[in-house]
């Protein structure tokens, strides 16, 4: 894990939420600039920068450096919904997911 990780990271949360940077940057109490800065490469966050950051998009820090989890925002929200269904409706949706992965 490196700094481009963190940048990336950053581009891919703020994008699933559909918010700018320079939005992102007023709500998080920064310059407008802030994020952008960021997000190229030019500054890094502090730890309670990157919390606030967390915090913001309600993951947490596990999850904000969770490599294997390419879209943290979209996968929360499947969970979200896995945690409603009985265990027969899981059967069936880990059956669809095995199939729409074999066929790739």
């Amino acid at each position: 894990m490196d700094k481009q990780y963190i940048q990336t990271r950053y581009v891919q949360i703020r994008n699933a939420h559909k918010i700018s940077a320079r939005k992102l940057s007023f709500e998080l109490g920064q310059s407008s600039e802030y994020i952008n800065q960021i997000e190229n490469g030019k500054s890094m966050p502090s730890i309670e920068s990157l919390l606030n950051f967390c915090d913001f998009f309600h993951i947490t820090p596990a999850e904000f450096f969770d490599e294997t989890m390419q879209y943290p925002i979209e996968s929360m929200k499947i969970i979200k919904e896995l945690n409603r269904l009985t265990p027969e409706e899981h059967d069936l949706i880990l059956e669809l997911l095995k199939t729409i992965n074999r066929n790739k």
